[in-house]
């Protein structure tokens, strides 16, 4: 019924769908799974308020999860819309870094908000989703592909299938396309927190985490080019600055 453009119809659905997740995940579906309690009073807390307030950040509420749960994995997030923010620290970086560096990682996520990363990620990830299905819909109802497979007739479900193995060259490049700007974004969000006053102790946390998460530190250049959505620590270091930064050669 929706005839030729049926792939506008699919693609505002897909994004309505993410949209909806975006609003739903850490306000419904995250607090299922985990806990989530105010930051108690002390030095933490009021360097966070403190540098919320300095980057004119409409901080609503301030949350320590349980992340030890399931991981020791360490991260810390900001969410909300409009005057609603919200800033989430795991428990795990809470134990494993000090007040400095937590407030560190805190103004590198402020940053990704100042520069308005999430939104540009989400954009080009709605653009993605378009551009796949409008070449699905040119696909699906060329003859030729069908023929070639000796086919008759046109079935949606095997055209699906063909495509999937025509599209993954495309995707390869969006996935490179995707994850060339999330690592600027990432450079760019150091780069934020280094400016704030905190390259030192931004350093010195993503060096903890690296080592607490037994993650690879100095990976290919090229394999981390073209499957890292993060740039690897030798290279977030040598970007901070670091005087303590080996030489990727070592």
């Amino acid at each position: 019924r929706t005839g030729e453009r049926f792939y506008l119809y699919a693609w505002a659905l897909m994004a309505g769908v993410q949209l909806l997740m975006i609003l739903i995940y850490p306000t419904v579906i995250q607090p299922m799974f985990n806990k989530f309690d105010p930051l108690p009073e002390g030095d933490l807390r009021e360097a966070i308020e403190a540098l919320a307030g300095r980057l004119e950040f409409p901080l609503k509420k301030l949350y320590v999860v349980d992340g030890s749960k399931r991981s020791s994995h360490s991260n810390a997030y900001v969410f909300g819309f409009f005057k609603a923010k919200r800033i989430v620290i795991y428990d795990t970086l809470i134990e494993q870094c000090t007040t400095d560096e937590i407030v560190a990682v805190v103004g590198h996520e402020l940053g990704h908000w100042k520069k308005s990363h999430t939104v540009r990620m989400l954009l080009m990830a709605q653009l993605q989703i378009l551009l796949i299905f409008y070449s699905f819909s040119c696909f699906v109802t060329e003859p030729h592909m069908y023929e070639s497979f000796g086919v008759e007739g046109m079935p949606v479900m095997l055209g699906f299938l063909f495509f999937q193995y025509l599209y993954e060259p495309l995707g390869m490049v969006l996935q490179f396309a995707t994850n060339v700007m999330s690592r600027i974004h990432e450079f760019q969000a150091d780069a934020f927190s280094r400016d704030l006053g905190y390259g030192e102790q931004l350093a010195s946390c993503l060096i903890k985490l690296q080592i607490e998460n037994k993650a690879t530190m100095n990976p290919d250049p090229l394999y981390s080019a073209f499957t890292y959505s993060h740039p690897p620590l030798v290279e977030r270091l040598d970007a901070l600055g670091n005087p303590h930064l080996a030489s990727k050669d070592e």
